[in-house]
């Protein structure tokens, strides 16, 4: 999957709540995630533009594990690229995997997240511990569909929630001084 995303950093949530109830946008759900984020012993993740994390997000009585991959960015606009991500059951052994193979543990990045669906688009409230509050509207694409007309999506959105600078293309990570 080839995920379109653009995210804009906000001094806080207030303005914005309020156009996505204007816009008729409803939240799907609050979650709480933990990203824990690796390096590769075969190559720099922080050379290549690359991602490689274990995400764990409360679900129930449990947690929902996620693996995940995320591609170099593949313009210069926003953070497009391609991602793979699969559901694991156990986020302790998943880690043991990665690390028996040589990868590392770098951060763990902690943030709540708001989640509202537009139609195909997902817009993220995220406030990232040591980081700061951000929006982030994205939409997954199929390979080798074009992402121009999701961008230019994206961007009237982002529009008309009153958001008209402020973006960024750096990751978490690297808002971290990390990668």
């Amino acid at each position: 999957m080839i995920e379109v995303e653009v995210k804009a950093r906000v001094t806080d949530f207030k303005e914005v709540k309020k156009k996505l109830s204007q816009m008729g946008v409803l939240k799907v759900k609050t979650e709480f995630q933990e990203d824990i984020y690796y390096n590769a012993p075969h190559r720099d993740f922080a050379q290549t533009d690359e991602a490689l994390r274990i995400r764990k997000i409360p679900h129930n009585n449990g947690f929902k594990i996620f693996l995940t991959y995320k591609g170099a960015k593949m313009d210069d606009v926003s953070k497009t690229r391609k991602e793979i991500e699969v559901s694991v059951e156990n986020r302790e052994d998943t880690a043991s995997i990665l690390e028996n193979l040589g990868f590392t543990p770098v951060v763990t990045i902690k943030k709540e997240r708001m989640i509202y669906q537009l139609h195909d688009l997902v817009i993220c409230l995220d406030d990232v511990e040591g980081v700061g509050t951000f929006v982030e509207i994205e939409r997954g694409l199929k390979e080798g569909e074009d992402f121009q007309d999701s961008l230019e999506e994206i961007f009237k959105t982002y529009r008309k929630l009153g958001i008209t600078d402020g973006f960024v293309r750096k990751s978490y990570l690297e808002l971290l001084g990390i990668h």
